[in-house]
């Protein structure tokens, strides 16, 4: 028998390690379950045929050249790109072992391409969005005429003359040159442009314009477009068979 006075103190400590070890229990069998759920879902998500790739969406922006809007089938074609992506459709490959950036290359690979991005959308989907090189020029080459970009890169043949895109004369291999004639011609005015026939160039300092009505610009090299397509248009209203702007400061005609 306690003395009095004395407090039994087993009781309260047996009762707190009960508690403690249906804590521990509970949070033991919490883990394992969470571990069944996750385990559940990596098989169901990385192994299963539930969530393989049963479709692949294409989407191509439209391309405009000189303001009017070309047909995308023009450039590039949803089966051009489905066939360059190689993502196993319907062959029960699970949509998160599909190599996005392994498709996305694939699919940059192609010429008329300027950027891709690829992307999953559950549970089946693999959406690939492309944006094609917008024309800025056309180059004649026997009785083909060969689309180029901004940077100089040559990205479709056509059969047929597109009257929205200026022509060129230039080597089709030579791409800083290319390039140069993209700036010249994106820098022309309206009235620049309207009077414009084609562009000859054989060095990059030596690009001319030729204009209707048996006229040329010398224009010279790439730098100053922006400038010199404005003294050019402003000149045009002197009577003259070939301009000068080159040195746009000092500009020339006769």
């Amino acid at each position: 028998m306690m003395p009095s006075g004395v407090s039994d103190l087993t009781r309260p400590i047996d009762l707190r390690r009960r508690r403690a070890r249906r804590r521990r229990r509970i949070v033991i069998a919490s883990i394992a379950a969470l571990i069944v759920v996750l385990g559940a879902a990596v098989q169901l998500v990385g192994y299963s045929s539930a969530m393989s790739v049963r479709h692949v969406e294409v989407q191509i922006a439209e391309v405009q050249a000189a303001g009017a809007v070309l047909s995308t089938e023009q450039v590039l074609s949803t089966e051009q790109v489905r066939a360059a992506a190689m993502v196993p459709e319907g062959e029960g490959v699970p949509l998160i072992r599909v190599n996005l950036s392994a498709v996305a290359r694939r699919v940059a690979a192609l010429p008329p391409v300027d950027e891709v991005r690829v992307h999953r959308r559950w549970p089946d989907t693999v959406r690939i969005t492309v944006t094609p090189r917008t024309p800025v020029l056309q180059l004649r080459n026997g009785r083909d005429y060969l689309w180029t970009d901004r940077a100089g890169v040559v990205f479709h043949t056509s059969r047929k003359l597109d009257p929205a895109l200026p022509q060129a004369a230039a080597d089709p291999g030579d791409r800083p040159l290319l390039a140069d004639l993209a700036t010249t011609v994106e820098a022309f005015t309206p009235a620049l442009r309207r009077q414009t026939d084609h562009l000859t160039a054989t060095g990059r300092d030596q690009i001319v314009v030729v204009l209707t009505g048996d006229r040329k610009i010398i224009w010279g090299g790439a730098d100053q477009s922006e400038e010199k397509a404005t003294v050019a248009t402003a000149m045009l209203a002197t009577r003259g068979s070939i301009y000068n702007v080159s040195a746009p400061d000092h500009p020339t005609v006769r």
